[in-house]
């Protein structure tokens, strides 16, 4: 691990530039950039992190980022062997869960039913009698059946302006240093996300749908669009320099200078 470190270190020091000058450049935290060079990837919170960063500190260098991850790749994965060994075990617990909840609800399911047919016996027991003739048939009111044509001619328009006024929304559920959750209700069965940089610069690590579509440093005026059908997770490396956007909806800035990842999900 020390040895993509040490490279990096000694073209820096050939460079004569510090790691406060690489900071300034990539906006990555000097402690990151320290950690890289000492091996110790334990500090990212991630493996697309170091992946992210070793690029933006080869390419502040001079170097070609791509070829010098590409060369390093098998650091990288063995960092994302342990990360997929702790997902597993998380979704093991989860599973646990929700199969308890699978009886909870089950149980509660079982109850509504018997109630429901308590009523409907009820309701077919009256019914019957009136067929009978033991119990009287209730009057209906002449203004009732007067106004029931015009409710029911009413209705369509009123779900005509409802359907009119649907617009995607994003409610914000759980925010922690590193992570902002958002829930998006999408007004069709896709949305757009738009990303811009009216700042100086950030590295994105961008996945839609599972899958990663974009890894790159985009600089200022700079922008990108995806459609989104069900997630999509962004990692910024400088979330003050950013600008989210859900079908026209600005999301609130991130000003924490340090790397962050937004996820929205329907």
């Amino acid at each position: 691990m020390n040895e993509l470190g040490e490279f990096l270190k000694n073209e820096r020091l050939k460079k004569g530039m510090t790691l406060e000058e690489i900071q300034e450049i990539t906006k990555i935290r000097t402690r990151y950039l320290k950690a890289i060079e000492e091996g110790d990837f334990s500090v990212m919170p991630a493996s697309v992190y170091a992946k992210g960063f070793v690029k933006s500190y080869a390419e502040a260098l001079g170097l070609n980022g791509n070829e010098v991850v590409k060369k390093y790749e098998y650091l990288f994965r063995e960092k994302e062997k342990e990360e997929i060994a702790v997902t597993s075990t998380q979704s093991y617990m989860k599973e646990r869960r929700d199969f308890s909840q699978f009886f909870l609800i089950l149980k509660r399911a079982i109850i509504l039913v018997l109630i429901v047919g308590i009523i409907g016996y009820g309701f077919y027991y009256v019914v019957n009698q009136v067929k009978k003739g033991i119990a009287p048939l209730p009057q209906q009111k002449q203004s009732e059946v007067s106004t029931a044509p015009d409710e029911k001619t009413s209705l369509p328009q009123q779900e005509t302006a409802t359907q009119q006024e649907v617009k995607t929304t994003v409610e914000k559920v759980s925010v922690t240093s590193k992570k902002i959750e958002y829930k998006v209700l999408p007004a069709s069965q896709s949305y757009k996300v738009d990303i811009s940089v009216p700042g100086q610069k950030c590295w994105f690590s961008v996945k839609v749908d599972g899958l990663v579509v974009y890894e790159g440093l985009m600089t200022n005026g700079m922008s990108k669009t995806f459609d989104v059908k069900n997630s999509i997770d962004i990692l910024m490396g400088y979330p003050p320099d950013v600008k989210i956007t859900v079908d026209g909806v600005e999301l609130p800035r991130v000003d924490v200078a340090a790397p962050v990842t937004i996820i929205l999900h329907t």
